[in-house]
């Protein structure tokens, strides 16, 4: 009985195994070239080994679901917000740091303390809102300005603070959570309406002061997100016109969108729901036009917990500034679109 001997096997397998590898190799170089080339061209994609996130308005709503899911990625994760959760709330692995967002001076702290602490902001997320569902009437001056300041501003601020950075290192990622509101407001929510149409607004300038998106000299993106009515607290007072044709949006599924864009690199604008995507569209439409749909959606009807102007006059300090909690479309104490 001859012994037995793998010998002959040699001849054929060291070949193929080598070849095998040759193969692996020469594909992977392949895709190394090609996503050097797609960084030049596309921009870069995000890494969670490489980039820091910060989102303001990170406690609560939506924000804290865009915490969640960044944080499962393992990145460093950071929380700008007006009140912090207490450690049985917080999120395990993210910081959490306490301020105003529509103050300039503690932004301009905030980016010093980050970059102390742990590098530069290479992901920012532009969360944080309040919302008044009032007429415009009833809103005071305060609520006004308040709301404009926490909204709008504060983004104006977090970008010129952090967009120098990106800048020098040529990589960043500049998301703005707006609302399909910044599109057709409903009445009574004027100043929210407004706010988050001077971010789309704020969105589309920044992006080709950055140069044509197809170019993308600065290897800096933007992302526009508008959500519709989520399922937070932030507008409890709000009933959704129609739970077949404008549904209430979970913010766990938008938060996952939204992560999703950015891991693929994506740039431009996240519309959700599907009745989002034809808005804008009403905007080119003669006003009849859009009287009638406002009149069969019910979009003007929604608010169901409104004072009157008459109570107003009657009771003039009827206004409170503190923010509520938002989830994406306003956010807790500065939480959340």
């Amino acid at each position: 009985m001859q012994p037995f001997s793998n010998t002959t096997s040699f001849p054929v397998w060291c070949p193929t195994m080598s070849l095998l590898r040759l193969l692996v190799l020469v594909c992977a170089g392949v895709n190394e070239k090609i996503r050097q080339v797609s960084k030049v061209i596309f921009g870069h994609y995000f890494d969670p080994q490489r980039d820091i996130v910060l989102v303001t308005g990170g406690s609560s709503g939506l924000g804290k679901e865009m915490v969640r899911c960044f944080a499962a990625k393992g990145a460093v994760v950071i929380v700008y917000d007006l009140k912090i959760p207490d450690q049985n709330d917080a999120i395990p692995g993210v910081h959490y740091y306490a301020g105003d967002v529509s103050n300039r001076h503690q932004i301009f702290h905030l980016r010093k303390q980050i970059k102390q602490d742990f590098g530069i902001v290479t992901v920012l997320i532009n969360n944080a809102a309040i919302s008044k569902g009032m007429s415009l009437v009833e809103l005071s001056f305060k609520d006004i300005e308040k709301t404009i300041q926490v909204n709008l501003i504060s983004s104006f601020y977090t970008i010129k603070t952090f967009l120098p950075d990106m800048i020098k290192t040529k990589r960043g990622y500049i998301v703005t959570i707006a609302s399909v509101l910044g599109y057709m407001s409903p009445a009574r929510l004027s100043v929210y309406g407004a706010s988050k149409s001077g971010l789309i607004a704020l969105h589309e300038s920044l992006t080709y002061e950055l140069g044509p998106p197809s170019l993308n000299p600065y290897g800096i993106k933007t992302l526009l997100v508008c959500p519709g009515q989520l399922q937070t607290g932030m507008f409890d007072y709000i009933t959704t016109p129609s739970s077949l044709f404008a549904p209430e949006l979970d913010p766990k599924y938008v938060a996952k969108s939204v992560l999703r864009a950015i891991e693929l690199g994506k740039r431009g604008e996240i519309k959700l729901p599907a009745y989002s995507k034809i808005l804008p569209v009403f905007r080119a439409l003669p006003w009849p036009v859009t009287e009638l749909a406002r009149n069969i959606s019910g979009i003007d009807r929604s608010i169901n917990t409104i004072k009157s102007a008459i109570s107003l006059l009657t009771s003039p300090s009827t206004t409170s500034t503190s923010p509520v909690s938002n989830t994406g479309n306003s956010a807790n104490v500065q939480g959340v679109n």
